[in-house]
Formats: C-alpha cells, structure tokens, sequence
C-alpha cells in the first residue's frame, strides 16, 4: 500500500473513531495530526517526544483530546475504550497507551510503512 492510500485508511479511521467516541457519550477534539520535521525536532527537544520516527510526521497519526461529561480527561486509562475500538479498525493501528516507556493515551496512529 501506497503512503497516500495509507492516509486514506487513516482518514477514513479516524472519522470513524470520532463518530464512535461520539455515539458513546464522549466527546474528543482535535489536537494535532500533521507535523513538520521542524516542529517534531522542537518537541524532542522539549521532550514532548521521543522520536523524529514519528508517524504524524507522514499524516498517519492524529492526537484528540476527550471529554467525559464535559471534563477534559488527561490519563490514559480514560481513552482506553477508544483505544481498543481504534485497533480493531486496522491490523496496522496503533495506540498510544499500550506503549510501555511513554504512556500516550491521546495518540492514535497507524504504523507500518
């Protein structure tokens, strides 16, 4: 597949987890899908990331900030249910709270080439 079909994929996923997120009572705004590599160069420096790997780097990742009730929610544990739904849209998705080193529940991404 090529990266512009992958973003498709992306896309079509990530409207899809909005609208299940939703459907089920939460509420999510759009934080930050794309970035430029200098924008990614000055979070690593920052240590707001670890990588210049990064998948939004090739439009394939998206970070969403939820609500619950209305209440912005900042650990992961409260994106699992999105998490979960988010991986079983495509083999190749990823979730930000399954990572062991940095806990990232905000971040959905699609990995692979």
């Amino acid at each position: 597949m090529t990266l512009s079909q992958r973003q498709r994929v992306f896309t079509s996923n990530v409207a899809k987890l909005i609208t299940w997120a939703f459907e089920q009572g939460y509420e999510v705004v759009l934080l930050e899908a794309e970035r430029t590599v200098a924008q990614q160069r000055l979070y690593v420096e920052q240590g707001k990331s670890q990588t210049m790997r990064s998948q939004h780097l090739k439009r394939l990742a998206v970070d969403l900030a939820l609500f619950v009730e209305g209440v912005y929610q900042q650990g992961s544990n409260a994106y699992a249910p999105l998490g979960r739904y988010w991986k079983s849209l495509h083999e190749d998705n990823a979730w930000g709270g399954d990572w062991v080193r940095l806990k990232d529940g905000n971040h959905f991404e699609m990995s692979g080439s």
